[in-house]
């Protein structure tokens, strides 16, 4: 197969869009400024609607097989270690800096519609006209379609909201205080209220951050555009990782209900859990990255790397495109403690290694939990390798990675890789048998 790009041509298709946008704003063309703007604008949406399926999921599974009293107890465990960092701020007397991160985890929701901050002496909130995470599945009626996976729950709350309410009762009762409360509305809105405790009477906001707390900065790039200011190298610089709030909300969340599933059944179990709650939402963009050309497909990667969070480079070889992650926003920053607000550590309660090998877990001894999702989205892809049906667009090496320091491993194999002659380790790391030794 030939080479369809030199390394300054790759190195270019890796820089993220905000880069290119700070290019276009330098040189004046305000049209390629405003359609790349928009491209950031819906950077996240891939990742951002999986990992919201992907979640509310989870919490369905653990009430379809345990029960909902079970299920409730375990998500009043996870919400106590997800508000831990939130409850240490409490303490520390930073109640100003705990709401604003609060309402930066729902701003970055892609698709989320949220109000101006109302504030008073005695509360701070945060309507959502759209909430982006529960609200939106429950706009888009799945609770009602889906019951067993969206819906059910006796309160009639649904799956998602499952989550988001465990959260509020675990830093609530940190605090002693009914401090965090929702009340959800028709259409996925819903209006979180933040009780004043240590500071009521006080003014925590100004007119201004009551405004900008809850717009993305890419939102207050394209209004300041319309308005024709130019002024706005400062709002783009970095953008891709303005995501990061929900995203490692929401890494952090799963790697917790991959601890629970393990507790519950161990390592096969949570093969169980990753097939039934992961995997149809990972396999439902077949169908789009089968139609993709080369030159598309090495470039959406691409895009979706930046928007996880993943510093990395590529190279190309004869039938792939290599990607080197270092690290990988999600599993590899993870296992770095590189997180958000230092919110998760291996170690930690719900945090565990696994310390037998298992085709989730790459076949690897002391191997990081959340590292089992892409193990679960190789054998989603590399299971019917031998049909060109199946695109090849995001297989892991789950043995690069073998220190926190050490870079992880993308392939996205191009149309015309011959699937007999890809590297058989792959497979063999999750069990599979390869396609050469499937045809001998």
């Amino acid at each position: 197969m030939s080479r369809l790009y030199s390394e300054s041509e790759l190195a270019e298709i890796a820089r993220p869009f905000e880069s290119h946008a700070l290019d276009a704003l330098r040189a004046g063309d305000l049209q390629r400024l405003r359609a790349l703007l928009n491209d950031m604008k819906n950077g996240p949406a891939g990742l951002d609607a999986l990992s919201g399926h992907a979640l509310a999921r989870k919490a369905a599974k653990l009430r379809r097989d345990f029960g909902e009293a079970f299920a409730l107890d375990a998500l009043a465990r996870i919400g106590a270690e997800l508000m831990r960092t939130w409850s240490r701020q409490f303490q520390q007397g930073d109640e100003r800096g705990a709401i604003a991160d609060l309402v930066a985890v729902f701003r970055e929701q892609h698709g989320a519609r949220l109000a101006a901050l109302h504030e008073d002496e005695d509360c701070v909130t945060l309507h959502m006209p759209l909430c982006g995470s529960g609200g939106k599945l429950d706009k888009a009626g799945l609770p009602q379609k889906h019951p067993d996976w969206y819906g059910g729950w006796s309160d009639g709350v649904g799956s998602f909201c499952q989550i988001c309410k465990a959260c509020q009762k675990a830093l609530n009762a940190s605090i002693g205080a009914e401090f965090w409360t929702t009340e959800k509305d028709e259409n996925g809105a819903c209006r979180a209220t933040f009780a004043k405790q240590a500071t009521k009477g006080d003014r925590l906001f100004s007119a201004g951050e009551r405004e900008t707390l809850v717009r993305t900065r890419v939102d207050q790039a394209i209004t300041k555009l319309d308005a024709r200011e130019t002024d706005i190298a400062h709002l783009i610089d970095g953008q891709r990782k303005d995501w990061k709030p929900w995203h490692d909300f929401g890494i952090v969340l799963l790697e917790y209900f991959y601890a629970i599933a393990l507790e519950q059944g161990g390592a096969d179990y949570l093969a169980e859990v990753l097939e039934q709650t992961y995997a149809p939402a990972f396999n439902a963009g077949f169908p789009r990255y089968a139609t993709m050309s080369n030159d598309e497909l090495v470039r959406e990667i691409a895009r979706t790397w930046n928007y996880h969070c993943a510093d990395f480079t590529i190279v190309e070889e004869d039938d792939s495109f290599v990607f080197r992650l270092d690290p990988c926003g999600s599993g590899g920053r993870l296992l770095r403690g590189a997180v958000w607000r230092d919110m998760f550590h291996y170690g930690d309660r719900l945090a565990p290694k696994m310390a037998g090998p298992h085709r989730i877990n790459f076949n690897r001894a002391d191997a990081p939990t959340y590292c089992t999702h892409c193990a679960a989205s190789n054998r989603a892809q590399l299971e019917s390798a031998s049909s060109p049906a199946t695109p090849l667009f995001f297989v892991i090496d789950g043995h690069a990675q073998t220190a926190p320091g050490a870079p992880c491993r993308c392939y996205v194999y191009k149309k015309d890789a011959r699937r007999e002659e890809i590297d058989p380790a792959l497979f063999e790391q999750i069990g599979l048998v390869p396609p050469r030794e499937k045809s001998a």
